[in-house]
């Protein structure tokens, strides 16, 4: 699943640094890189925990869904719905 010019360019390491909780501030780096586009910050934060955890395939709807949770929670928001993300990242990458 690629998102191909929506996803962030990979510009070389990843912008966090450990798998630990994410912190606001990544949180907000990852939505910059995106242009705001939450959905493509997710999908950048789990191809990097993948990363970060030697996995080099790319991220499954389940790990873009724990990266939305974890960036909605480092802003304070609501935990999202599985089953509207998939919709939506699915758009998205037909797009």
């Amino acid at each position: 699943m690629a998102l191909s010019t929506r996803s962030r360019e990979y510009a070389g390491a990843p912008i966090i640094t450990s798998l630990e909780p994410l912190t606001l501030e990544e949180a907000l780096a990852y939505l910059d890189s995106a242009e705001g586009d939450e959905l493509t910050a997710a999908y950048s934060l789990a191809r990097d925990r993948n990363l970060l955890d030697g996995d080099k395939d790319e991220p499954d709807e389940a790990e873009v869904h724990h990266a939305l949770f974890l960036l909605r929670r480092a802003r304070g928001l609501n935990a999202p719905s599985f089953d509207l993300m998939r919709v939506q990242l699915r758009r998205l990458v037909a797009a």
